[in-house]
């Protein structure tokens, strides 16, 4: 077994909305990056580990506006509307207090992931991924891309003004994640 630590300035993981509704045409699918990672993992094997993951809600900025091909308007949304989406997503789908940590538990066999999310309200959801997990020197990486229910962590639904558009119940999570040697 081989004990593992987060490499926070090699990892990224982002959080894609998307918007639905009457109006969502008028609305923006947006991205949003998680900053400040802390993580351990545990190597057993080729085939086999486990990784904690924490992500402090206080870290996390919108990246930008997503485009339907997939790139990043980084200037598609004004500071104060960057602003209203986190207090929205720490308030209506957190319920933060201001200290807020997701944490992530994945435990990997046979190329399957178990990954278990858990927001500071304890609402716990589990969901099983493939993600491309392969060894670059001493270091693991691990990436790929998961689908996170709000309602299931016990999010409020997140509407735009005077309901004109909400935010999709499925977020994904895109992950790209490098741990290396404890020590």
């Amino acid at each position: 077994m081989k004990d593992l630590v987060l490499d926070a300035a090699r990892s990224r993981v982002r959080l894609q909305t998307f918007a639905e509704g009457l109006f969502a045409r008028l609305a923006h699918d947006l991205e949003l990056s998680c900053g400040e990672l802390s993580g351990t993992g545990r190597g057993e094997g080729a085939t086999a580990g486990s990784a904690d993951i924490d992500a402090p809600l206080r870290a996390v900025t919108v990246t930008g506006v997503l485009r339907k091909d997939g790139s990043i308007d980084a200037g598609g949304l004004s500071p104060s509307d960057r602003n209203d989406c986190l207090a929205k997503m720490r308030s209506d789908v957190f319920h933060d207090r201001g200290d807020g940590v997701v944490r992530v538990e994945a435990r990997v066999e046979a190329g399957a992931a178990r990954v278990r999310v858990v927001p500071p309200n304890g609402k716990a959801v589990e969901v099983t991924t493939r993600p491309d997990v392969r060894a670059e020197g001493d270091a693991i990486r691990a990436s790929g891309k998961l689908e996170i229910s709000l309602s299931a962590i016990g999010s409020d639904v997140v509407k735009g003004p005077m309901g004109a558009f909400r935010v999709k119940d499925v977020v994904t999570v895109v992950y790209d994640v490098v741990f290396v040697p404890k020590g």
